[in-house]
């Protein structure tokens, strides 16, 4: 490897290189037992797909690079990092599940045929749904919390979570094998790579296999082209959220104290202040997904797939300048 060169495997092509290749399947069998607690028999076999990247996959800045396998019983699985939560992430997981659930379902073919499909997201900064290392979501009846079927299953996986986790020594249970990966993955230098490898053989295994990792002209190219869009895109967002959540707070603030009759100048404050935050919440996720558009805009994407990513609507990504 490089030696100015930093790989982390919250780059998706790092991820793809390293656990998506025939030669490291063990590797990826580890860390699926550990996310799905599954035994070594259900995972012998996988059959890994699209191992290649394609000529458009090398020239596209901003398509998604995921692994995505299948389970001898069916049952498809694909795997993608991503550098930053969004709003419209969920939406978009479920999008590429359904993607995924129809792909080779046939007009005239039984239902039967069609297979299980499991969705994990690996959300290297900002995930908002729940303060959870490990959350799984499953379609299930609203009151009793009965399972309808297990065809839909949805994973997301915080490493920042996962870093400030009350250190688990040495891997016992599957649950400290998971957190112990996900640091790993999150390690963002060589040095607390290694530290974290000591946890575990699969982990020094992976990391003396990072650690000679050679990447070509080519492959260095999009390595870095990934890296820059992401923080191109994390840095746009989070100064884009911080700006609406002021102007909401402002804006709150003097609505509240309009509304301020003598008892209650306190309470318009209070709520003046409350509803600010939640408009500038909602303005800064807009202003996150409208940036965001702007640069895939800018990296030539098309509008449907701009569409998908960010949640605007058609209308919006074509005003865009």
């Amino acid at each position: 490897m490089e030696d100015e060169l930093q790989i982390t495997l919250t780059n998706d092509y790092a991820f793809k290189r390293l656990l998506g290749s025939e030669e490291n399947k063990p590797l990826l069998q580890d860390f699926l037992e550990c996310i799905l607690d599954l035994t070594p028999q259900q995972v012998l076999d996988l059959e890994l797909m699209d191992k290649e990247l394609t000529k458009e996959e090398f020239s596209d800045k901003t398509g998604i690079l995921d692994v995505k396998l299948k389970l001898t019983d069916g049952t498809m699985i694909d795997i993608e990092i991503q550098a930053s939560w969004n709003a419209s992430f969920v939406k978009r997981t479920l999008f590429y599940w359904a993607k995924m659930y129809t792909a080779d379902f046939k007009a005239g073919e039984s239902y039967d045929k069609l297979h299980r499909c499991i969705a994990i997201n690996i959300i290297a900064d900002g995930f908002r749904l729940n303060d959870a290392i490990h959350s799984e979501y499953l379609l299930q009846e609203k009151t009793a919390h009965t399972t309808l079927t297990d065809v839909l299953e949805v994973h997301f996986l915080d490493l920042q979570a996962a870093k400030k986790a009350k250190e688990e020594g040495k891997a016992v249970g599957k649950r400290s094998q998971l957190i112990n990966w996900l640091r790993f993955i999150g390690a963002t230098n060589r040095k607390e790579r290694a530290m974290i490898a000591t946890k575990s053989p699969v982990l020094q295994m992976l990391n003396e296999k990072i650690d000679v990792l050679t990447l070509s002209p080519t492959e260095r190219k999009l390595y870095e082209s990934r890296m820059k869009l992401k923080s191109d895109i994390t840095t746009i967002s989070e100064t884009q959220f911080s700006a609406g959540v002021e102007r909401g707070k402002s804006l709150g603030l003097a609505e509240g104290k309009s509304l301020g009759l003598a008892e209650g100048k306190s309470l318009g404050l209070a709520e003046g202040e409350a509803r600010g935050k939640s408009l500038g919440l909602a303005e800064g996720s807009r202003q996150k997904a409208l940036e965001t558009a702007r640069i895939l805009k800018q990296f030539g994407d098309s509008v449907q797939k701009i569409v998908q990513i960010t949640g605007l609507t058609v209308q919006e990504v074509e005003t865009l300048s």
